[in-house]
């Protein structure tokens, strides 16, 4: 994708991350269309409401709320898809097939089963097409830090261990910042200890996320335990570890806690600045901007996203079905 101006973005979703990302869209200066589809009113209401808090939008650009895909127009350079999970991969090739679009930025988890994404990765290709996805954890300034003190290609240990029961929805992104910091292709799934319990999800009657335990192991010698608790929604605690280097951050919802160590500073605990702004609507604006500008943005590629999607759903699909009780090919996660 060329460096674009007036360009043309495609927002469907305008629900609470749609919304986000269309404040983000709105404040840049070579966007000079937007259209947003959903098909629930008060969701474009949400988005009309929200782009007025938007003191820095881009006073030149139009917006049109639409309420089905095909009242969209053709021809854009970036459609971004925030829709539950369900029915998602479904939607981005309808929007290559009608519309042309041919760069996505897709929210996670991409879909409900592997067999599905992996299709659509398949299908993009032969398009001509590429998807970025919003895992964006491996893209906060404090994890790029990380990753510049860590030996390439040594062996490393990462735990993270929180509530939230997110096994799904929030375990990916922690799976995918294993894989960024490894460079592996493949998680194995070694140990897996799941309660056995459907936590109702708040995006919906239908949904659901688990808690409990995974662990994971790559090819070069790297460790990985995941673990959410059923009783509490404490935030995350990541530990990575290395052979000369260790850092622990606390992702507190109101002040992220960092402290590192390394071997030639006698493994003294040394405290890490961390005041980053990490909303969406900021993030947003600047993988949409890279998009636009060079064709590539610092989130994975939908392929690469595999990585931590097949070793998400290869330990959660088993249980979806044992619990459900049928066996279950869509798991019930957004």
């Amino acid at each position: 994708m060329a460096e674009s101006d007036n360009a043309r973005v495609l927002i469907v979703g305008c629900g609470e991350l749609g919304s986000r990302h269309l404040q983000a869209v709105a404040t840049l200066p070579d966007v000079a269309e937007i259209d947003v589809v959903d098909s629930r009113t008060e969701a474009l209401r949400q988005g009309q409401e929200r782009l007025v808090e938007v003191t820095e939008r881009n006073p030149q650009t139009r917006y049109r709320w639409l309420s089905s895909l095909e009242e969209a127009a053709g021809g854009g350079q970036l459609c971004i898809v925030a829709t539950q999970a369900e029915g998602r991969c479904q939607l981005v090739r309808d929007v290559v097939e009608r519309l042309g679009y041919g760069g996505f930025l897709l929210e996670k988890i991409v879909g409900q089963s592997i067999e599905e994404i992996e299709g659509l990765e398949t299908f993009l290709g032969v398009r001509g097409c590429t998807a970025w996805v919003n895992l964006k954890t491996r893209t906060y300034p404090i994890y790029q830090h990380i990753k510049q003190r860590l030996e390439p290609g040594e062996p490393i240990q990462l735990t993270s261990l929180g509530g939230n029961h997110g096994l799904a929805t929030n375990g990916v992104h922690t799976a995918d910042l294993f894989a960024f910091f490894d460079g592996t292709e493949e998680i194995e799934l070694v140990g897996c200890r799941v309660d056995p319990i459907l936590h109702p999800s708040k995006r919906g009657e239908r949904l659901f996320d688990l808690s409990g335990t995974l662990q994971g192991a790559t090819k070069n010698g790297s460790h990985f335990m995941l673990s959410y608790a059923k009783d509490h929604k404490q935030s995350e605690q990541i530990t990575i570890a290395g052979r000369r280097y260790r850092c622990i951050v606390d992702q507190s919802e109101r002040k992220r806690w960092v402290v590192e160590s390394h071997v030639d500073t006698g493994w003294v605990w040394q405290p890490v600045p961390s005041t980053e702004n990490l909303r969406v609507s900021l993030m947003s604006r600047q993988f949409v901007r890279e998009i636009l500008h060079t064709g590539t943005c610092s989130l994975p590629t939908l392929k690469e996203s595999l990585v931590a999607h097949r070793f998400i759903f290869g330990a959660i699909q088993p249980v979806f079905s044992q619990l459900m009780g049928h066996e279950v090919e869509l798991c019930p996660v957004t």
